[in-house]
């Protein structure tokens, strides 16, 4: 009669829909199984500290240099200050400050320049602090 056949009644459209929906689901089952497999990998720091046990060791050494030095720094400033010689210039120095300027005995006076140092120095430590962190984030977590 001219008219069209119906699509539900071919009988190769049922099969077809079946491929479609096994495809899909294959398809699927890989895509959950990638984000397994990289779920285990950013949340497996074992694997991470085994990779970068090189970069780990580094840093930890320095820090133990730094640590040290600025321990054996201080105490040889501590020492050398302890000397009865050094403590007879600091005296003769506090008792010519008092000798110049004798206004200026037991007031304290705002010092703005130590001010300005730990300003700066904090800044300083801050941003260091921030671009570690940016540069050890694509390490610590590769998928960023």
């Amino acid at each position: 009669m001219g008219q069209g056949t119906d699509d539900m009644s071919d009988p190769e459209r049922p099969e077809v829909l079946e491929r479609e929906v096994e495809d899909i689901r294959d398809n699927m089952s890989l895509i959950a199984g990638e984000l397994d497999r990289r779920r285990h990998a950013v949340l497996d720091w074992r694997g991470y500290l085994g990779r970068n046990v090189g970069r780990l060791s580094l840093v930890a050494l320095g820090i133990a240099i730094i640590v040290t030095g600025a321990t054996v720094l201080s105490v040889r400033r501590k020492r050398r200050r302890a000397r009865p010689l050094a403590k007879a210039r600091r005296f003769r120095d506090a008792l010519s400050r008092m000798i110049e300027h004798p206004e200026l005995v037991a007031q304290p006076r705002p010092n703005i320049a130590n001010k300005a140092l730990a300003a700066a120095v904090s800044a300083a430590a801050g941003s260091l602090a921030k671009t570690a962190s940016e540069r050890m984030a694509p390490v610590i977590l590769p998928g960023r």
